[in-house]
């Protein structure tokens, strides 16, 4: 059944397999069945909202509320919620079911709910289980590791997001994974050692400037290339040929560096074959950067899941529609940052629980209806305490009341997000502007962090080009970001391994290297083009090409890049 989303317009479907899906992911209540009502918004527009509420890398120096102490929080000094350190919030010294009051019938959920929120503490970073890791986010069981997020059992990781399974050793990468170390700005790395400025990379290792390459080894600027050892510009060479032809350009001069990115992205238009999406041991799956998916449909970035359908970020799901950056869980459905979940509803930050509706924030619970960082607790509705009976009988009457103000199965409207836009991953995505933002009431931030305090700020093109010349009052000073004048520092850590690994230092802030790497990333829609080998039509992440549509392409400045269907993509680089 077609229908038009009531956001922007565009026209989506909702399939029988998605009816089934919205009765069998729906509470049971009293013994009644309450199926979850038909989405209102397109996908895009659902993912949008749910995006809204996620800051992870974005951290501000602010006071702990309770204590008074300074702290590290994603929570910025000017935000309207209570904050409080980790050793607070999880301590003894408060009781969040104090916080409880009586659902009111006659004023909507979400209302209620928001009044609940700015009152019940919140935890100022999610940071599990870490040793000496004060400055990460959405992360747990790590060490030593720096302004990262999403870092799970790894060491030494610094300006990264989506390290995850015993990685070591990393500055300036994303979604690197599987024991990979010793890496500079990585997009997509496996099991790799020593790889540099490339994108695509499993099993790799001393390879500057590649894309899309498995199991090599010792490769300059190259693309494609499997099982292949001293290739220079997709060149074949002998060891001797190779080695000395990388003495003439190691160690590397941050000028040199840009030249050679540059180089990089010319060779990613020009030479590299790039797969309509990307697909590993994949079966009847929609979507791009699938890995061991079935039956998963316009699903991104998603790892071992199955019967799966518009989820995102996510790692080992099962039954689920609608959700981000969701792990280890079953039947959720418009839900945000879940690990560990089964059978949760509209619920954010919300940890191994089962049977949670509208949860914010609540860990190893069950049966709970909008309830706001509640811990091993069960049968509570907005933080107040039920028998099993009297729960069920309010809850069953608070979905009624939901399904009437058309708020029952929606997630939390973005103009009550934690965060503005502006501070939210929403703007990697989705981008709106200020104007935008006002019109939809939505929150923007103008807040500006302090410059750091040190003895002096350089700009960046007096810093030396080479690591060698990089004295150790580095670490004493500021760097000013030759893109966006904003300054910032190196730690000492971070330096030694710019000096082990003979990388220049960096001339842009930790910020807009991110932004370089993220800008590189095809969106989260699939379009319909034609295979650049042979002809037939295909759906791809990379926008259509001049001769498809007279459109231009995310990957490519206009629109030549070779897009392969997959037989023909895995015809030429195999």
């Amino acid at each position: 059944m077609d229908r038009a989303c009531t956001n922007c317009a565009t026209p989506f479907t909702i399939t029988s397999e998605d009816k089934a899906f919205y009765t069998s992911a729906g509470p049971v209540l009293n013994g009644k069945k309450y199926p979850l009502a038909e989405p209102t918004l397109c996908p895009a527009c659902m993912q949008q909202r749910r995006i809204a509420w996620r800051n992870e890398r974005f951290m501000y120096r602010r006071t702990c509320d309770s204590t008074g102490k300074s702290i590290v929080s994603m929570y910025p000094p000017d935000s309207p919620f209570i904050i409080y350190d980790q050793d607070v919030w999880w301590g003894d010294s408060w009781d969040p079911l104090s916080y409880g009051r009586d659902f009111d019938f006659s004023r909507p959920f979400f209302e209620q709910f928001r009044e609940l929120q700015l009152e019940v503490p919140r935890l100022a970073l999610l940071n599990k289980n870490s040793e000496n890791c004060d400055y990460i986010n959405h992360s747990a069981d790590n060490k030593n590791c720096y302004l990262s997020a999403t870092v799970f059992g790894c060491e030494d990781i610094y300006h990264s997001d989506w390290a995850v399974d015993h990685c070591k050793d990393l500055v300036d990468c994303s979604y690197v994974m599987e024991g990979s170390e010793l890496c500079y700005e990585l997009f997509y790395g496996w099991s790799s050692y020593k790889c540099f400025y490339s994108e695509f990379l499993k099993r790799c290792q001393d390879c500057w400037f590649c894309y899309d390459c498995v199991n090599c080894k010792n490769c300059f600027l190259s693309c494609n290339l499997r099982n292949k050892e001293y290739c220079y510009e997709n060149e074949q060479l002998t060891k001797e040929a190779y080695e000395e032809k990388l003495q003439s350009i190691l160690p590397l001069g941050y000028t040199a560096s840009r030249t050679f990115r540059d180089e990089y992205l010319k060779m990613k238009e020009e030479r590299a074959i790039h797969p309509a999406t990307y697909r590993i041991n994949v079966v009847d799956s929609t979507g791009d950067l699938l890995f061991r998916t079935e039956n998963c449909r316009d699903c991104y970035d998603l790892i071992q899941s199955k019967d799966c359908a518009h989820c995102y970020s996510a790692l080992d799901m099962q039954d689920s529609m609608d959700a981000y950056h969701v792990g280890w869980s079953e039947l959720m459905y418009e839900c945000h940052a879940i690990a560990k979940g089964y059978k949760c509803t509209a619920c954010h930050f919300t940890y191994e629980s089962k049977n949670a509706l509208y949860c914010d924030f609540c860990h190893n619970s069950r049966d709970l209806f909008g309830c706001c960082g509640l811990n091993q607790k069960q049968h509570c509705i907005l933080n107040k305490q039920y028998s099993k009976e009297e729960y069920e009988e309010l809850a069953g009457k608070i979905v009624k009341h939901m399904q009437k103000s058309g708020e029952w199965s929606e997630f939390f409207p973005i103009e009550y997000s934690l965060f503005a836009f502006n501070q939210s991953r929403a703007m990697e995505f989705y981008a709106i502007t200020e104007e935008e933002a006002k019109e939809r009431g939505i929150r923007w931030s103008s807040y500006q962090p302090p410059d750091p305090e040190v003895e002096k700020v350089i700009p960046a093109d007096k810093l030396p080009e080479l690591i060698s010349d990089i004295p150790d009052d580095v670490l004493n000073w500021a760097i000013r970001c030759e893109v966006t004048d904003v300054p910032f520092q190196i730690v000492p850590k971070e330096l030694e391994l710019y000096r082990l690994l003979g990388l220049p230092v960096p001339r842009r802030h930790p910020n807009q290297r991110y932004d370089d790497r993220v800008a590189m990333r095809t969106p989260w829609k699939l379009f319909e083009r034609t295979c650049s080998k042979c002809g037939e039509g295909m759906q791809s992440t990379h926008q259509p090409s001049p001769a498809d549509a007279g459109l231009r392409s995310a990957g490519s400045p206009d629109g030549k890049e070779k897009v392969y269907c997959e037989a023909c993509y895995l015809g030429a680089v195999y």
